[in-house]
C-alpha cells in the first residue's frame, strides 16, 4: 500500500488550518522546551506566557482536525526557570491547556532515560513526560496487542506469557545523543526523539492507512516511522533549513 508523507514550512498554528476537520487519526509531537536550543528561526528563549500561547494555539487546531476517536501525544519536559532556576512542570501547564481545548488525559507516560546532565545542586533529571490526550474518553484507538512487551515472569498461570504484557506508563528509551546523531548523520537538528518510541505510539493509536500529524516535525522522525508502518503523515516546521534532512531521511531510512 502506497502511503503519503507530506511536509510544509511555517507557523504550525496557521498551517494546520489547511487540514480538513476530523481528517487526522493521531497527532504526536515534541515542541521546543525553552532550553535555548539552536532551532534557527524559532527563538527557544521566550517568556513562559508566549510558550503557552504557542501550545494553546497548536492544541486548538489539533483538536479540530482529529477524528472523533483520535489521540494527541505531546512530549514535554520539566525545565529550569531562566532566572530563578526553579523547575517549571511543563507537563502540568500542558495538561491545563489540553483541558481548555477539549481534551481528556488518558495517560501521562513517563519516558525514562539515563544519558543526560549530571547536576550538582539538585537531583539529576532522567525523565520527560508524554501526555496522551484523547477527544473522547470513551472512544479512542488503543491497539494494546500491537505494543505488548515480553513478560518478566514466564510461568505465571494467571496470564498467557506468550501474548506479552502491557508496557505500562513508564517507558525506557535511550535519548538520541550527539554521538548517535553523528552516527546517523542527524547533527543538523538539536533535539530528536527516538524512533522506537514513536513506533510504539503510532502502532498503539492508529491503523494502517490512517493519517498522522506532527505540528513540530523537526528532523522528520514521525514521518519516517509513519511511512515504515504504512501510515500517511503530514508534518509542519517553522524553519525550512530542515527540509533537506527530512527529505534525506524519508528516502534513505525506508526500504
Amino acid at each position: 500500500m502506497k502511503v503519503e508523507s507530506k511536509y510544509e514550512f511555517g507557523d504550525c498554528r496557521e498551517l494546520i488550518k489547511k487540514l480538513d476537520s476530523k481528517s487526522i487519526k493521531m497527532a504526536v509531537t515534541s515542541p521546543p522546551y525553552n532550553l535555548k536550543k539552536s532551532y534557527g528561526l524559532y527563538a527557544d528563549n521566550v517568556h513562559i506566557e508566549e510558550w503557552k500561547e504557542l501550545i494553546d494555539g497548536c492544541m486548538k487546531e489539533v483538536h479540530r482536525v482529529l477524528t472523533d476517536d483520535g489521540s494527541f501525544f505531546l512530549n514535554v519536559s520539566p525545565i529550569p526557570d531562566q532566572k530563578t532556576k526553579e523547575i517549571i512542570p511543563l507537563d502540568s501547564i500542558a495538561w491545563e491547556l489540553g483541558k481548555k481545548n477539549g481534551f481528556y488525559l488518558r495517560n501521562k507516560i513517563i519516558w525514562h532515560f539515563n544519558n543526560m546532565q549530571n547536576c550538582v545542586n539538585r537531583l539529576s533529571g532522567r525523565w520527560e513526560a508524554i501526555l496522551w490526550f484523547v477527544k473522547d474518553i470513551n472512544n479512542y484507538v488503543f491497539n494494546l496487542k500491537d505494543v505488548k512487551i515480553p513478560c518478566i515472569t514466564k510461568n505465571d498461570k494467571r496470564f498467557d506469557a506468550k501474548a506479552g504484557r502491557n508496557p505500562t506508563d513508564v517507558w525506557y528509551f535511550d535519548r538520541v545523543n550527539n554521538m548517535t546523531k553523528k552516527k546517523l548523520g542527524l547533527e543538523d537538528h538539536p533535539c530528536i526523539y527516538p524512533a522506537q518510541m514513536i513506533d510504539r505510539i503510532i502502532k498503539m493509536s492508529t491503523n494502517k492507512g490512517d493519517w498522522v500529524l506532527d505540528p513540530f516535525v523537526g528532523s522528520g522522525t514521525t514521518l519516517v516511522v509513519a511511512k515504515g508502518l504504512g501510515r500517511n503523515s503530514v508534518g509542519f516546521d517553522l524553519d525550512k533549513k530542515f527540509e533537506k534532512l527530512i527529505k534525506k531521511r524519508l528516502q534513505s531510512e525506508i526500504s
